[in-house]
């Protein structure tokens, strides 16, 4: 089986390679560059999981990582070609091609797009208080 591993440091580090290179190259804008900002681990799954992907989560992480909370915790391994050597999904036939589909598809996840709406309401109802009822003399 031919598997690799897609983490969120990697996603980083790969967003800060093309940043840097677009930056020495002087590339034109109309290059398109697919990156996503702070991807988590379930994303990743979520996302090759629907795509019909085989994946696998391992609790590792990256030795120069700063932050040692669950939510940047994990390694993806996805399998990409079968025993007898045909690819798992013809539409993925290389990694690149597996990374700017999560590229893609992550901003479209339900837990991306979701307005924070609910924390206004609860708010403002707390600013009213209470009034006081004074007894006239």
């Amino acid at each position: 089986m031919d598997s690799f591993i897609l983490t969120s440091v990697v996603m980083r580090l790969m967003l800060h390679i093309v940043l840097v290179l677009l930056s020495w190259n002087k590339v034109k804008p109309a290059v398109c560059v697919q990156a996503v900002e702070n991807p988590s681990c379930a994303e990743i799954r979520d996302v090759l999981t629907a795509a019909g992907m085989n994946v696998y989560v391992e609790n590792k992480m990256h030795p120069r990582e700063w932050n040692r909370d669950v939510q940047f915790r994990g390694r993806v391994r996805v399998q990409m070609k079968q025993a007898d050597g045909s690819f798992c999904q013809e539409k993925f036939a290389s990694r690149k091609d597996v990374m700017f589909y999560v590229a893609e598809m992550i901003p479209k996840l339900k837990t991306r797009t979701q307005k924070s709406g609910g924390g206004d309401t609860s708010s403002q109802q707390g600013e009213g208080g209470k009034k006081s009822k004074k007894k006239k003399k």
